[in-house]
């Protein structure tokens, strides 16, 4: 994959609501080649933050295009985790039944906006995702 195809997920000009802070940039060793169009990839790693670790986690969507996404995993709404579901082809929180398209767009519930998406970029180390200065796990939400 080209850096065009990660430069057309929208490159620094996203702004995170809430983001305080620099960002904080983590190296992936991750292989985007290997990725499967429309099929989200779920990449855990860890976040360097005031002298200690957070659980980071981004979901990485492949566009037909061939353009990368990389999305926040925390729901816009309340911040809690969200999962894909396979069957009905959309991201869901269980906190307040909240759903998202594969592009990130709201289908339902009370999320005020998409999904919030990571700056990426290829370089040679690998794959270099921007997270907020002020990222924390995600709340775990509530499923049946």
């Amino acid at each position: 994959m080209g850096a065009g195809a990660v430069a057309a997920t929208g490159g620094l000009g996203v702004v995170i609501q809430g983001c305080v802070g620099p960002p904080v940039t983590v190296t992936l060793d991750v292989d985007l080649d290997t990725l499967d169009v429309g099929t989200p990839t779920k990449v855990d790693f860890a976040v360097p933050m005031e002298g200690s670790n957070v659980e980071g986690a981004a979901w990485f969507v492949k566009r037909a295009d061939g353009a990368i996404d990389a999305f926040d995993p925390r729901c816009t709404h309340a911040l809690c985790a969200y999962v894909w579901e396979d069957d009905d082809r959309r991201f869901r929180c269980y906190c307040h039944e909240a759903s998202f398209a594969l592009d990130g767009a709201v289908l339902g519930g009370p999320p005020p906006r998409p999904l919030d998406r990571f700056p990426i970029r290829e370089t040679a180390a690998g794959i270099e995702l921007d997270v907020p200065g002020n990222f924390r796990t995600p709340r775990e939400s509530l499923q049946d």
